[in-house]
């Protein structure tokens, strides 16, 4: 699957916040069929959502940095973090949504040209 096919965004929820342990977190979301984990182990956990369904947050087993996230809300996609991608998919272009933005931290500016959410 190509990034350049898949929809890219900037997540501005308290726990991306938290799970980054920076301002936001960039996603890379893709149906569920096109994901496979090709290297090493993942463990999750979950959290509640805002529509009420749990959230599964995974993370590597042996560094806990994040990998992606699984919501129980929608069960045709999930967000890769874009920070666990090979080399050659760092550079993902423009952004195409920012959510949670009624959370994004008073120092950051909505990025120019981007749909802005206050939800999911």
């Amino acid at each position: 699957m190509s990034v350049n096919n898949a929809t890219k965004a900037v997540c501005h929820c308290k726990p991306c916040q938290k799970r980054t342990a920076s301002a936001f977190s960039v996603n890379v979301i893709i149906p569920r069929s096109a994901f496979k984990i090709t290297q090493g182990i993942t463990r999750s956990y979950p959290h509640l959502g805002d529509s009420g369904k749990l959230y599964h947050s995974h993370f590597c087993s042996n560094c806990g940095a994040s990998t992606h996230g699984v919501p129980d809300a929608s069960t045709s996609v999930l967000a890769i973090k874009a920070g666990s991608l090979d080399e050659e998919f760092v550079d993902l272009g423009a952004m195409d949504s920012e959510f949670y933005v009624v959370d994004r931290l008073g120092y950051l500016k909505a990025l120019e040209g981007v749909e802005q959410h206050d939800g999911m």
